[in-house]
């Protein structure tokens, strides 16, 4: 009798054991990253919607050639972040007057002096404002920099994690790599994936003013995206960007223009337009026409957002990305918890 009790014993500690080990990461909340820019909208989703986010990245800093760090340190947003339990990230980006400039880029990430100046830079500013790591968003990368890219990702990403602090780094979305391609070349994200800490793939911009009329993230394009990532980066480790905004196109001037979440209805119901879904991209849209020039609007919805995050939370993704704070309202986050719940994923 002993023996078998013994036996039990061991067993049932054993048992706990790896229950314990289990646990963790099975019972672990995806991480809903939300982005905090200047404008002053995004202290509102601070407000109203704490409980709906629990990591914030403040995209109020800003890289130069020579690897400064310079920019608002939003001092009150980070202290409602803190008292609310979420983790915060510095994000630096190489955004200019009016664009991304790649130059900035190829400055620092080819020269080992600039790259130690962003390293030191950077370190200063997470430790004297608390943030939990830095999030690199640097876009418009040569795709002949592919190398440099990521040779630098590996000595900025060992460097944080050498000082405490984590890295995540804003990729494009991509469905395959392809070197050759002139916007998301430069990201080897099978490289790239072995070194930070997340991978905030940005699925959304598939159309913009830049491009014809058409969805801002179409459900095939966003899946096909996903199931590249999680071919060659753990899906532990990847973060599903959301828009929370459309395009409106002039059509009879050629020109385009964003439009929050929070802003779509009121376009929708003061030129009496009727919203319909594309059947392939999942993507609502309307039309409408105003002094006499025609228009037309690709936007999110709840139906829309609710599907990626469902794809996000089946696929097992470690969390999902809003851009930005302050453009939703509270039927975005609605979407973004009931798609991750019916998701099916372990987390």
């Amino acid at each position: 009798m002993a023996v078998k009790i013994n036996h039990i014993v061991r067993v049932s500690l054993a048992l706990s054991a790896l229950l314990a080990a289990v646990a963790p990461s099975a019972m672990a909340k995806p991480a809903i990253l939300g982005y905090y820019t200047a404008d002053g909208g995004s202290d509102n989703s601070l407000v109203s919607y704490p409980k709906s986010f629990n990591q914030m990245s403040a995209d109020t800093f800003k890289l130069s050639s020579t690897g400064t760090v310079s920019g608002d340190v939003p001092i009150k947003a980070l202290a409602r972040a803190k008292s609310l339990h979420i983790a915060t990230y510095a994000c630096l980006s190489n955004f200019g007057k009016t664009d991304f400039e790649p130059a900035i880029v190829h400055a620092v990430i080819t020269s080992p002096a600039a790259t130690a100046q962003m390293i030191s830079d950077t370190l200063a500013l997470l430790r004297a404002n608390h943030f939990k790591g830095v999030n690199i968003d640097l876009e418009g990368v040569p795709n002949t920099d592919r190398a440099a890219f990521c040779a630098f990702v590996h000595k900025v990403s060992s460097s944080m994690r050498a000082a405490g602090f984590k890295t995540v780094i804003s990729v494009p979305a991509q469905t395959k790599d392809d070197p050759t391609n002139s916007w998301n070349g430069a990201f080897n994200l099978s490289s790239i994936g072995k070194d930070v800490d997340i991978v905030q793939f940005m699925a959304y911009d598939q159309h913009g003013p830049w491009s014809a009329p058409g969805p801002v993230a179409s459900i095939d394009w966003v899946t096909e995206a996903t199931h590249y990532a999680v071919s060659v980066v753990p899906p532990s480790k990847l973060s599903l960007g959301l828009a929370a905004y459309g395009y409106d196109w002039n059509l009879t001037k050629k020109t385009g223009t964003s439009i929050p979440w929070n802003g779509i209805n009121a376009v929708v119901q003061s030129n009496h337009a009727t919203p319909q879904r594309d059947a392939v991209s999942g993507s609502p849209n309307f039309t409408y026409t105003v002094n006499g020039d025609s228009h037309i609007v690709w936007y999110e919805d709840p139906a829309s957002i609710q599907q990626k995050a469902k794809l996000a939370s089946s696929t097992k993704l470690g969390g999902v990305s809003v851009w930005a704070l302050g453009r939703e309202d509270a039927t975005f986050w609605q979407a973004v918890g009931t798609g991750m719940r019916t998701g099916g994923a372990a987390n």
